[in-house]
Protein backbone atom coordinates (compact mmCIF):
# COMPACT_ATOMS: atom_id res chain seq x y z
CA UNK A 1 0.00 0.00 0.00
CA UNK A 2 2.91 2.61 1.31
CA UNK A 3 4.32 1.59 -2.40
CA UNK A 4 1.42 2.41 -4.44
CA UNK A 5 1.12 5.73 -2.77
CA UNK A 6 5.21 6.62 -3.71
CA UNK A 7 4.28 5.72 -7.07
CA UNK A 8 1.09 8.35 -7.21
CA UNK A 9 2.93 10.57 -5.84
CA UNK A 10 5.50 10.63 -8.24
CA UNK A 11 3.35 10.99 -11.05
CA UNK A 12 1.15 13.86 -9.53
CA UNK A 13 5.10 15.33 -9.42
CA UNK A 14 5.12 15.03 -12.72
CA UNK A 15 2.38 15.91 -13.82
CA UNK A 16 2.74 19.80 -11.62
CA UNK A 17 6.06 20.34 -13.36
CA UNK A 18 4.76 19.77 -16.77
CA UNK A 19 1.90 22.23 -15.96
CA UNK A 20 4.71 25.08 -14.39
CA UNK A 21 6.47 24.63 -17.89
CA UNK A 22 3.71 25.50 -19.88
CA UNK A 23 2.63 28.53 -18.15
CA UNK A 24 1.95 31.95 -20.40
CA UNK A 25 2.54 35.11 -19.65
CA UNK A 26 -0.76 37.14 -18.65
CA UNK A 27 -2.56 39.29 -20.94
CA UNK A 28 -2.81 42.23 -18.96
CA UNK A 29 -6.15 42.91 -19.61
CA UNK A 30 -7.85 45.64 -21.63
CA UNK A 31 -5.28 48.93 -23.28
CA UNK A 32 -5.34 52.05 -21.13
CA UNK A 33 -6.48 54.92 -22.24
CA UNK A 34 -7.51 57.03 -19.16
CA UNK A 35 -4.89 59.87 -19.02
CA UNK A 36 -3.02 61.25 -16.10
CA UNK A 37 -5.38 63.10 -13.51
CA UNK A 38 -4.44 65.38 -10.97
CA UNK A 39 -4.93 64.01 -7.69
CA UNK A 40 -2.86 66.91 -5.40
CA UNK A 41 -1.89 71.04 -6.68
CA UNK A 42 0.81 72.83 -3.78
CA UNK A 43 -0.91 75.68 -4.07
CA UNK A 44 -4.22 74.81 -5.04
CA UNK A 45 -6.11 75.52 -8.34
CA UNK A 46 -7.35 78.84 -8.65
CA UNK A 47 -5.40 80.53 -5.84
CA UNK A 48 -5.31 83.77 -5.13
CA UNK A 49 -2.40 86.10 -2.92
CA UNK A 50 0.25 84.03 -5.04
CA UNK A 51 3.80 85.23 -3.83
CA UNK A 52 5.70 81.58 -4.20
CA UNK A 53 8.63 80.20 -6.48
CA UNK A 54 6.99 77.09 -7.16
CA UNK A 55 4.26 75.06 -8.75
CA UNK A 56 3.47 71.39 -8.12
CA UNK A 57 1.25 69.31 -9.60
CA UNK A 58 1.26 65.73 -8.64
CA UNK A 59 -0.57 62.57 -10.84
CA UNK A 60 -2.03 59.60 -10.42
CA UNK A 61 0.55 57.42 -12.19
CA UNK A 62 3.77 58.14 -13.49
CA UNK A 63 4.33 60.73 -16.17
CA UNK A 64 6.36 61.96 -19.26
CA UNK A 65 7.46 65.37 -19.58
CA UNK A 66 8.93 65.90 -23.32
CA UNK A 67 9.46 69.28 -24.87
CA UNK A 68 8.19 70.95 -22.21
CA UNK A 69 10.04 74.87 -22.94
CA UNK A 70 8.04 74.44 -26.18
CA UNK A 71 4.90 72.80 -25.10
CA UNK A 72 4.14 74.69 -21.66
CA UNK A 73 2.43 77.74 -22.23
CA UNK A 74 2.43 80.70 -19.86
CA UNK A 75 -0.32 83.80 -20.16
CA UNK A 76 0.41 86.19 -19.71
CA UNK A 77 4.03 85.02 -21.12
CA UNK A 78 7.23 85.24 -19.06
CA UNK A 79 10.25 87.04 -19.80
CA UNK A 80 12.40 84.12 -18.54
CA UNK A 81 11.24 80.46 -19.35
CA UNK A 82 10.90 78.79 -15.52
CA UNK A 83 12.61 75.48 -14.86
CA UNK A 84 10.18 72.27 -15.46
CA UNK A 85 10.62 68.82 -14.65
CA UNK A 86 9.51 65.64 -13.28
CA UNK A 87 9.89 64.36 -9.84
CA UNK A 88 8.30 60.93 -9.75
CA UNK A 89 4.84 61.51 -10.54
CA UNK A 90 5.19 65.00 -9.49
CA UNK A 91 5.59 68.02 -11.85
CA UNK A 92 7.67 70.71 -10.83
CA UNK A 93 7.55 74.64 -11.85
CA UNK A 94 10.04 76.58 -10.71
CA UNK A 95 9.57 80.69 -11.35
CA UNK A 96 13.15 82.71 -12.34
CA UNK A 97 11.21 86.26 -12.30
CA UNK A 98 9.26 88.38 -10.17
CA UNK A 99 5.68 88.00 -11.49
CA UNK A 100 3.77 90.82 -12.03
CA UNK A 101 1.36 92.28 -9.29
CA UNK A 102 -2.71 91.69 -9.37
CA UNK A 103 -2.20 89.19 -12.33
CA UNK A 104 -4.24 86.34 -13.13
CA UNK A 105 -1.72 83.68 -14.53
CA UNK A 106 -2.73 80.54 -16.61
CA UNK A 107 -0.73 77.78 -17.32
CA UNK A 108 -1.62 75.18 -20.43
CA UNK A 109 0.34 71.98 -20.04
CA UNK A 110 -0.47 71.60 -24.15
CA UNK A 111 1.03 67.94 -25.11
CA UNK A 112 4.03 67.96 -22.61
CA UNK A 113 2.62 65.52 -20.39
CA UNK A 114 2.13 61.62 -20.61
CA UNK A 115 1.16 58.61 -19.30
CA UNK A 116 4.32 56.55 -18.68
CA UNK A 117 3.15 53.36 -20.57
CA UNK A 118 0.69 54.10 -23.76
CA UNK A 119 1.29 57.63 -23.78
CA UNK A 120 -1.86 59.54 -23.19
CA UNK A 121 -2.04 62.81 -23.06
CA UNK A 122 -2.88 64.81 -20.32
CA UNK A 123 -4.79 67.89 -21.71
CA UNK A 124 -7.89 70.26 -21.40
CA UNK A 125 -6.29 70.86 -17.84
CA UNK A 126 -5.50 74.67 -17.51
CA UNK A 127 -3.57 75.67 -13.97
CA UNK A 128 -4.44 79.45 -13.18
CA UNK A 129 -3.92 81.71 -9.85
CA UNK A 130 -3.78 85.29 -9.13
CA UNK A 131 -0.70 87.27 -7.59
CA UNK A 132 -3.70 89.48 -6.28
CA UNK A 133 -6.81 89.15 -4.24
CA UNK A 134 -9.20 89.27 -7.97
CA UNK A 135 -8.68 85.87 -9.92
CA UNK A 136 -9.62 86.69 -13.73
CA UNK A 137 -12.06 84.27 -14.86
CA UNK A 138 -13.46 85.48 -18.65
CA UNK A 139 -12.26 83.48 -21.76
CA UNK A 140 -12.05 83.52 -25.52
CA UNK A 141 -12.56 80.77 -27.78
CA UNK A 142 -12.59 80.26 -31.31
CA UNK A 143 -11.03 78.74 -34.36
CA UNK A 144 -7.89 79.25 -36.81
CA UNK A 145 -8.81 78.21 -40.82
CA UNK A 146 -6.62 78.56 -43.28
CA UNK A 147 -8.23 81.01 -45.55
CA UNK A 148 -7.30 79.63 -49.10
CA UNK A 149 -8.26 75.71 -48.56
CA UNK A 150 -10.66 76.24 -45.19
CA UNK A 151 -8.40 73.75 -43.44
CA UNK A 152 -7.47 73.84 -39.66
CA UNK A 153 -4.72 75.66 -39.00
CA UNK A 154 -3.23 73.40 -36.06
CA UNK A 155 -0.28 75.02 -33.85
CA UNK A 156 -0.61 78.63 -34.61
CA UNK A 157 0.10 81.07 -31.53
CA UNK A 158 -2.91 83.03 -30.78
CA UNK A 159 -2.62 86.27 -29.10
CA UNK A 160 -4.39 88.99 -27.43
CA UNK A 161 -3.51 92.93 -26.88
CA UNK A 162 -5.36 94.98 -24.42
CA UNK A 163 -7.59 97.46 -26.60
CA UNK A 164 -6.82 100.28 -24.49
CA UNK A 165 -2.84 100.18 -25.70
CA UNK A 166 -1.29 103.60 -27.58
CA UNK A 167 -0.36 102.22 -31.26
CA UNK A 168 -2.67 99.00 -31.05
CA UNK A 169 -2.90 97.80 -34.44
CA UNK A 170 1.07 97.88 -34.59
CA UNK A 171 1.83 96.13 -31.78
CA UNK A 172 1.79 92.51 -33.05
CA UNK A 173 4.70 93.37 -35.38
CA UNK A 174 7.20 94.24 -32.61
CA UNK A 175 5.67 94.12 -28.86
CA UNK A 176 5.12 90.74 -26.97
CA UNK A 177 1.53 90.26 -26.77
CA UNK A 178 -0.87 90.54 -23.19
CA UNK A 179 -2.35 87.02 -23.21
CA UNK A 180 -0.70 83.98 -25.41
CA UNK A 181 -2.06 80.62 -26.26
CA UNK A 182 -1.96 77.59 -29.14
CA UNK A 183 -4.36 76.36 -31.46
CA UNK A 184 -5.29 71.96 -31.60
CA UNK A 185 -5.02 69.94 -34.30
CA UNK A 186 -8.46 70.96 -35.15
CA UNK A 187 -7.86 74.76 -35.49
CA UNK A 188 -9.57 75.50 -32.12
CA UNK A 189 -7.91 77.67 -29.39
CA UNK A 190 -9.39 79.21 -25.83
CA UNK A 191 -8.56 81.54 -23.53
CA UNK A 192 -8.71 81.21 -19.47
CA UNK A 193 -8.53 83.71 -16.84
CA UNK A 194 -9.03 86.77 -19.00
CA UNK A 195 -9.47 90.30 -17.31
CA UNK A 196 -13.35 91.94 -18.63
CA UNK A 197 -11.61 93.98 -21.43
CA UNK A 198 -11.47 94.43 -24.84
CA UNK A 199 -8.59 92.83 -27.07
CA UNK A 200 -7.42 92.87 -30.79
CA UNK A 201 -7.14 89.14 -31.67
CA UNK A 202 -4.03 88.04 -33.78
CA UNK A 203 -2.55 84.48 -34.83
CA UNK A 204 1.23 83.96 -35.91
CA UNK A 205 2.87 81.23 -37.88
CA UNK A 206 5.35 82.13 -35.00
CA UNK A 207 8.51 80.76 -37.22
CA UNK A 208 11.22 82.34 -35.21
CA UNK A 209 9.55 81.71 -31.44
CA UNK A 210 10.07 85.73 -30.57
CA UNK A 211 5.84 86.05 -30.31
CA UNK A 212 5.41 88.79 -32.66
CA UNK A 213 5.30 89.28 -36.48
CA UNK A 214 8.23 90.44 -37.93
CA UNK A 215 9.07 87.89 -41.12
CA UNK A 216 7.31 88.76 -44.57
CA UNK A 217 6.45 84.88 -44.87
CA UNK A 218 5.13 84.29 -41.41
CA UNK A 219 1.57 82.72 -41.89
CA UNK A 220 -0.84 85.64 -39.69
CA UNK A 221 -4.96 86.30 -38.93
CA UNK A 222 -6.78 88.77 -37.57
CA UNK A 223 -10.33 90.22 -36.53
CA UNK A 224 -10.79 93.70 -38.24
CA UNK A 225 -12.90 94.63 -35.01
CA UNK A 226 -12.02 94.60 -30.92
CA UNK A 227 -13.38 91.56 -29.62
CA UNK A 228 -14.40 91.70 -25.72
CA UNK A 229 -13.69 88.54 -23.18
CA UNK A 230 -16.66 86.03 -22.64
CA UNK A 231 -16.78 85.94 -26.30
CA UNK A 232 -16.72 82.40 -28.28
CA UNK A 233 -17.07 81.28 -32.00
CA UNK A 234 -14.50 83.03 -33.64
CA UNK A 235 -13.46 82.60 -36.72
CA UNK A 236 -9.43 83.47 -37.86
CA UNK A 237 -8.62 82.74 -41.57
CA UNK A 238 -5.05 82.45 -42.10
CA UNK A 239 -3.14 84.46 -45.26
CA UNK A 240 0.72 84.96 -46.36
CA UNK A 241 1.06 88.58 -47.27
CA UNK A 242 1.89 88.52 -50.89
CA UNK A 243 4.99 90.54 -51.61
CA UNK A 244 4.70 92.80 -54.65
CA UNK A 245 8.33 93.13 -55.55
CA UNK A 246 9.30 91.42 -58.74
CA UNK A 247 11.99 88.53 -57.62
CA UNK A 248 13.56 85.72 -59.79
CA UNK A 249 12.19 82.53 -57.26
CA UNK A 250 14.00 80.18 -59.46
CA UNK A 251 16.37 79.02 -62.80
CA UNK A 252 16.52 75.78 -63.02
CA UNK A 253 17.32 72.98 -65.53
CA UNK A 254 13.94 70.85 -64.86
CA UNK A 255 14.16 68.27 -67.46
CA UNK A 256 16.57 67.44 -70.47
CA UNK A 257 16.29 70.66 -72.84
CA UNK A 258 14.09 72.52 -70.48
CA UNK A 259 15.12 75.03 -68.42
CA UNK A 260 12.47 76.64 -66.42
CA UNK A 261 12.49 80.58 -64.64
CA UNK A 262 9.95 81.59 -62.39
CA UNK A 263 8.77 85.32 -60.78
CA UNK A 264 6.98 86.55 -58.14
CA UNK A 265 4.78 88.52 -60.48
CA UNK A 266 4.12 88.66 -64.61
CA UNK A 267 7.90 88.75 -65.78
CA UNK A 268 7.15 90.32 -69.02
CA UNK A 269 9.60 92.91 -69.28
CA UNK A 270 12.60 90.82 -67.88
CA UNK A 271 15.30 91.02 -70.23
CA UNK A 272 17.66 87.96 -71.01
CA UNK A 273 21.17 87.87 -72.62
CA UNK A 274 23.16 84.92 -73.32
CA UNK A 275 26.60 86.80 -73.72
CA UNK A 276 29.34 85.49 -76.40
CA UNK A 277 26.96 82.31 -77.44
CA UNK A 278 25.03 81.98 -80.64
CA UNK A 279 21.64 81.86 -79.48
CA UNK A 280 20.46 79.79 -83.16
CA UNK A 281 22.70 76.60 -82.27
CA UNK A 282 20.80 76.00 -79.06
CA UNK A 283 17.41 76.22 -81.26
CA UNK A 284 15.95 77.79 -78.10
CA UNK A 285 11.71 77.74 -78.35
CA UNK A 286 10.15 80.05 -75.15
CA UNK A 287 6.71 79.31 -73.96
CA UNK A 288 4.96 81.68 -71.37
CA UNK A 289 3.04 80.42 -68.57
CA UNK A 290 -0.69 81.59 -68.85
CA UNK A 291 0.11 83.83 -65.96
CA UNK A 292 3.27 85.27 -67.57
CA UNK A 293 5.01 84.66 -64.36
CA UNK A 294 6.77 81.43 -65.61
CA UNK A 295 8.97 80.59 -68.88
CA UNK A 296 10.38 77.82 -70.18
CA UNK A 297 12.86 77.17 -72.29
CA UNK A 298 13.08 74.36 -74.85
CA UNK A 299 16.15 73.05 -76.12
CA UNK A 300 18.47 70.85 -78.23
CA UNK A 301 20.48 69.94 -74.95
CA UNK A 302 23.06 68.02 -77.04
CA UNK A 303 24.72 71.31 -78.62
CA UNK A 304 26.25 72.39 -75.28
CA UNK A 305 27.43 71.62 -72.15
CA UNK A 306 26.93 74.91 -69.98
CA UNK A 307 24.92 78.38 -70.74
CA UNK A 308 25.97 81.83 -69.30
CA UNK A 309 22.33 83.76 -68.59
CA UNK A 310 22.01 87.60 -67.50
CA UNK A 311 18.57 88.07 -66.47
CA UNK A 312 18.12 92.06 -65.12
CA UNK A 313 14.86 93.68 -64.55
CA UNK A 314 15.22 97.76 -63.78
CA UNK A 315 17.51 97.81 -60.69
CA UNK A 316 15.19 94.76 -58.94
CA UNK A 317 17.34 91.92 -60.77
CA UNK A 318 20.60 91.28 -61.60
CA UNK A 319 21.35 87.61 -62.37
CA UNK A 320 23.93 86.19 -63.63
CA UNK A 321 24.58 82.90 -63.96
CA UNK A 322 26.59 79.67 -65.46
CA UNK A 323 23.92 77.23 -65.67
CA UNK A 324 24.29 73.36 -66.43
CA UNK A 325 22.65 72.10 -69.62
CA UNK A 326 23.36 68.21 -69.07
CA UNK A 327 20.55 66.65 -67.03
CA UNK A 328 21.53 64.09 -65.13
CA UNK A 329 20.40 60.87 -66.70
CA UNK A 330 18.03 58.11 -65.19
CA UNK A 331 19.17 54.78 -65.00
CA UNK A 332 17.04 51.42 -65.37
CA UNK A 333 18.76 48.76 -64.57
CA UNK A 334 22.26 50.03 -65.52
CA UNK A 335 20.77 51.32 -68.66
CA UNK A 336 19.51 54.76 -70.18
CA UNK A 337 15.90 55.55 -69.86
CA UNK A 338 14.80 56.66 -72.76
CA UNK A 339 12.74 59.89 -72.53
CA UNK A 340 9.86 60.33 -74.40
CA UNK A 341 7.25 63.20 -75.11
CA UNK A 342 4.50 63.31 -73.10
CA UNK A 343 0.99 63.16 -74.85
CA UNK A 344 -2.40 64.45 -73.25
CA UNK A 345 -6.16 64.85 -75.06
CA UNK A 346 -9.37 66.20 -74.67
CA UNK A 347 -11.42 63.25 -73.91
CA UNK A 348 -12.63 62.43 -70.93
CA UNK A 349 -14.57 59.50 -70.09
CA UNK A 350 -14.23 58.28 -74.30
CA UNK A 351 -16.04 61.32 -75.02
CA UNK A 352 -15.64 64.36 -77.22
CA UNK A 353 -17.71 67.28 -76.77
CA UNK A 354 -20.01 68.59 -79.53
CA UNK A 355 -18.25 71.22 -81.39
CA UNK A 356 -15.08 70.11 -80.39
CA UNK A 357 -12.19 69.29 -82.13
CA UNK A 358 -9.95 66.32 -80.71
CA UNK A 359 -6.62 67.98 -79.33
CA UNK A 360 -3.25 66.67 -78.72
CA UNK A 361 -1.11 68.45 -76.33
CA UNK A 362 3.03 67.91 -75.50
CA UNK A 363 5.28 68.52 -72.86
CA UNK A 364 7.67 70.05 -75.47
CA UNK A 365 7.30 72.29 -78.88
CA UNK A 366 6.87 69.95 -82.05
CA UNK A 367 8.91 70.82 -84.83
CA UNK A 368 8.31 67.77 -87.18
CA UNK A 369 5.38 65.29 -88.00
CA UNK A 370 6.47 62.03 -89.45
CA UNK A 371 3.09 59.70 -89.97
CA UNK A 372 3.56 56.32 -91.00
CA UNK A 373 1.33 54.02 -93.09
CA UNK A 374 0.08 52.47 -89.71
CA UNK A 375 -1.39 55.55 -88.31
CA UNK A 376 -4.99 55.61 -88.89
CA UNK A 377 -7.89 56.62 -87.44
CA UNK A 378 -10.87 53.52 -87.53
CA UNK A 379 -14.25 54.14 -87.43
CA UNK A 380 -16.91 51.21 -86.10
CA UNK A 381 -17.17 50.19 -89.58
CA UNK A 382 -13.94 49.44 -90.02
CA UNK A 383 -13.00 52.26 -92.56
CA UNK A 384 -9.70 53.28 -92.14
CA UNK A 385 -8.60 56.73 -92.71
CA UNK A 386 -5.02 57.14 -93.50
CA UNK A 387 -2.83 59.54 -94.54
CA UNK A 388 -4.37 61.80 -90.92
CA UNK A 389 -3.57 65.73 -90.74
CA UNK A 390 -2.70 67.46 -87.62
CA UNK A 391 -3.05 71.25 -87.50
CA UNK A 392 -0.96 73.57 -84.93
CA UNK A 393 -3.24 75.44 -82.70
CA UNK A 394 -0.80 77.65 -80.82
CA UNK A 395 2.38 80.09 -81.20
CA UNK A 396 4.62 77.25 -79.67
CA UNK A 397 3.89 74.03 -81.24
CA UNK A 398 2.59 72.33 -77.96
CA UNK A 399 -0.62 71.34 -79.42
CA UNK A 400 -2.04 69.86 -82.22
CA UNK A 401 -5.92 69.37 -83.69
CA UNK A 402 -7.19 66.37 -85.23
CA UNK A 403 -8.46 68.01 -88.73
CA UNK A 404 -10.16 65.00 -90.10
CA UNK A 405 -13.60 64.94 -89.45
CA UNK A 406 -15.46 62.77 -86.72
CA UNK A 407 -19.03 61.94 -86.98
CA UNK A 408 -21.88 61.63 -84.04
CA UNK A 409 -23.07 58.10 -82.90
CA UNK A 410 -19.93 56.61 -84.17
CA UNK A 411 -16.93 54.70 -82.31
CA UNK A 412 -13.40 55.75 -83.12
CA UNK A 413 -10.09 54.08 -82.23
CA UNK A 414 -7.29 56.31 -83.34
CA UNK A 415 -4.16 54.60 -83.58
CA UNK A 416 -0.55 56.69 -83.74
CA UNK A 417 2.76 54.50 -84.13
CA UNK A 418 6.14 55.46 -82.26
CA UNK A 419 8.27 58.32 -83.35
CA UNK A 420 5.59 60.36 -85.04
CA UNK A 421 5.89 63.38 -83.34
CA UNK A 422 9.36 64.96 -82.90
CA UNK A 423 10.30 67.95 -80.38
CA UNK A 424 12.28 70.79 -79.86
CA UNK A 425 14.37 68.94 -77.78
CA UNK A 426 14.92 65.62 -79.50
CA UNK A 427 12.48 63.50 -77.81
CA UNK A 428 9.51 61.56 -79.65
CA UNK A 429 6.31 59.94 -78.91
CA UNK A 430 5.36 56.68 -77.54
CA UNK A 431 2.87 54.53 -79.18
CA UNK A 432 -0.76 55.84 -78.60
CA UNK A 433 -4.35 54.54 -78.89
CA UNK A 434 -7.21 56.76 -78.25
CA UNK A 435 -10.50 55.57 -78.17
CA UNK A 436 -13.64 57.78 -78.27
CA UNK A 437 -16.62 58.72 -79.51
CA UNK A 438 -18.62 62.22 -80.16
CA UNK A 439 -20.63 63.01 -77.18
CA UNK A 440 -24.33 63.48 -77.48
CA UNK A 441 -26.95 65.24 -75.21
CA UNK A 442 -28.02 61.74 -73.22
CA UNK A 443 -24.00 61.66 -72.61
CA UNK A 444 -23.93 64.88 -70.37
CA UNK A 445 -25.48 66.43 -67.52
CA UNK A 446 -25.46 70.29 -66.78
CA UNK A 447 -25.31 72.61 -63.66
CA UNK A 448 -27.87 75.69 -63.56
CA UNK A 449 -28.44 78.36 -60.51
CA UNK A 450 -28.94 81.10 -59.94
CA UNK A 451 -26.37 83.51 -57.85
CA UNK A 452 -27.01 86.56 -55.90
CA UNK A 453 -23.78 88.19 -54.93
CA UNK A 454 -22.72 91.21 -52.33
CA UNK A 455 -24.12 94.29 -53.23
CA UNK A 456 -21.69 96.19 -55.82
CA UNK A 457 -19.13 93.14 -55.23
CA UNK A 458 -17.72 90.95 -58.20
CA UNK A 459 -17.93 87.22 -57.49
CA UNK A 460 -16.09 83.98 -58.79
CA UNK A 461 -18.34 80.78 -59.27
CA UNK A 462 -15.87 78.65 -59.87
CA UNK A 463 -17.27 74.67 -60.88
CA UNK A 464 -14.22 72.35 -59.11
CA UNK A 465 -13.89 68.12 -59.76
CA UNK A 466 -14.56 66.16 -56.47
CA UNK A 467 -10.59 66.12 -56.21
CA UNK A 468 -10.98 70.40 -55.62
CA UNK A 469 -9.42 71.14 -59.39
CA UNK A 470 -10.71 74.47 -60.94
CA UNK A 471 -13.00 73.20 -64.13
CA UNK A 472 -14.08 76.27 -64.94
CA UNK A 473 -15.36 80.05 -64.01
CA UNK A 474 -17.67 82.17 -64.39
CA UNK A 475 -17.58 86.23 -62.97
CA UNK A 476 -20.69 88.47 -62.34
CA UNK A 477 -21.20 91.40 -60.40
CA UNK A 478 -24.90 91.18 -60.42
CA UNK A 479 -27.60 88.89 -59.74
CA UNK A 480 -27.51 86.35 -62.57
CA UNK A 481 -28.50 82.71 -63.47
CA UNK A 482 -24.97 80.64 -64.20
CA UNK A 483 -24.90 77.30 -66.19
CA UNK A 484 -22.36 74.53 -66.16
CA UNK A 485 -22.66 72.53 -69.46
CA UNK A 486 -21.32 69.38 -71.19
CA UNK A 487 -20.02 67.62 -68.01
CA UNK A 488 -19.26 64.32 -68.10
CA UNK A 489 -21.38 62.21 -65.35
CA UNK A 490 -19.23 62.53 -62.11
CA UNK A 491 -19.44 64.38 -58.57
CA UNK A 492 -18.93 68.14 -58.79
CA UNK A 493 -18.55 71.05 -55.63
CA UNK A 494 -19.18 74.90 -56.16
CA UNK A 495 -16.90 77.49 -54.79
CA UNK A 496 -17.32 81.31 -54.98
CA UNK A 497 -14.78 83.94 -54.24
CA UNK A 498 -15.73 87.30 -53.13
CA UNK A 499 -13.55 89.44 -55.78
CA UNK A 500 -13.41 92.58 -53.56
CA UNK A 501 -10.56 93.91 -55.46
CA UNK A 502 -12.36 92.67 -58.91
CA UNK A 503 -8.77 91.45 -60.28
CA UNK A 504 -10.17 88.40 -61.66
CA UNK A 505 -8.62 85.90 -58.66
CA UNK A 506 -8.16 85.31 -55.21
CA UNK A 507 -6.20 87.88 -53.26
CA UNK A 508 -4.62 87.38 -49.99
CA UNK A 509 -4.95 89.89 -47.16
CA UNK A 510 -2.44 92.33 -45.84
CA UNK A 511 -2.29 93.27 -41.88
CA UNK A 512 -0.19 96.15 -42.62
CA UNK A 513 -2.56 97.76 -44.59
CA UNK A 514 -5.25 96.15 -42.96
CA UNK A 515 -7.22 94.14 -44.83
CA UNK A 516 -8.50 90.60 -44.93
CA UNK A 517 -8.34 87.83 -47.27
CA UNK A 518 -10.82 87.83 -49.97
CA UNK A 519 -13.58 85.34 -48.55
CA UNK A 520 -14.17 81.70 -50.17
CA UNK A 521 -17.37 80.25 -49.92
CA UNK A 522 -18.18 76.38 -50.46
CA UNK A 523 -21.81 75.51 -51.60
CA UNK A 524 -23.22 73.49 -49.07
CA UNK A 525 -23.97 70.23 -51.19
CA UNK A 526 -21.66 67.69 -53.73
CA UNK A 527 -23.51 67.63 -56.99
CA UNK A 528 -23.57 64.05 -58.44
CA UNK A 529 -23.90 64.80 -62.14
CA UNK A 530 -25.67 61.92 -64.45
CA UNK A 531 -26.12 61.43 -68.42
CA UNK A 532 -28.77 62.72 -69.74
CA UNK A 533 -29.62 65.23 -66.70
CA UNK A 534 -29.75 68.73 -65.89
CA UNK A 535 -29.42 70.01 -62.02
CA UNK A 536 -31.39 72.86 -61.79
CA UNK A 537 -31.10 74.42 -58.10
CA UNK A 538 -34.13 75.95 -57.52
CA UNK A 539 -33.13 77.78 -54.04
CA UNK A 540 -31.02 81.36 -55.35
CA UNK A 541 -27.07 80.93 -53.71
CA UNK A 542 -27.05 84.09 -51.87
CA UNK A 543 -23.35 85.29 -51.22
CA UNK A 544 -23.40 87.61 -48.31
Amino acid sequence: MFGKIKIIAFFLALLLMAACANMVTPTGGPKDTTPPRVVEAFPVNHNTMFDGKKIELTFDEYVTLENASQNVLFSPPLTIKPDIKLNNKTVVIKFKEALMPNTTYTINFGNAVKDLHEGNIFKDYYYSFSTGAVLDTMFLEGKVINANDKKAAENMLVTLYEASKDSLFDLPTRQVPDFITKTEKDGSFKFHGLPDKDFLVFALEDMNANMFYDMPNEKVAFLDTLVHSQSKDLILYTFTEQDTTQMLLEKKLVDEGVLRFAFRKPADSVIFETPNVLMDSLQIAKVWSEAHDTLWWYFNQKQMDTLRICISYDTIIKDNSLINLKYKEQQIRGRKKIKRIGVSYNIKNGLLMPKEDLILKFTEPITEIRFHDTSSLQADTLVQYNGLVFEQTDAAGMAYRLVTTVKDSVNYTLKITDSVFYGQCGHTNEALTIKFKRAKDTDWGNIQLRVIPPENTSVIVQLLSSKDKVLDSQVIDTVQQISFSRLVPEKYKLRAIIDRDKNGKWSSGNYHQRFLPESIVEYKDILEVKAGWDIDLEAPWKLN
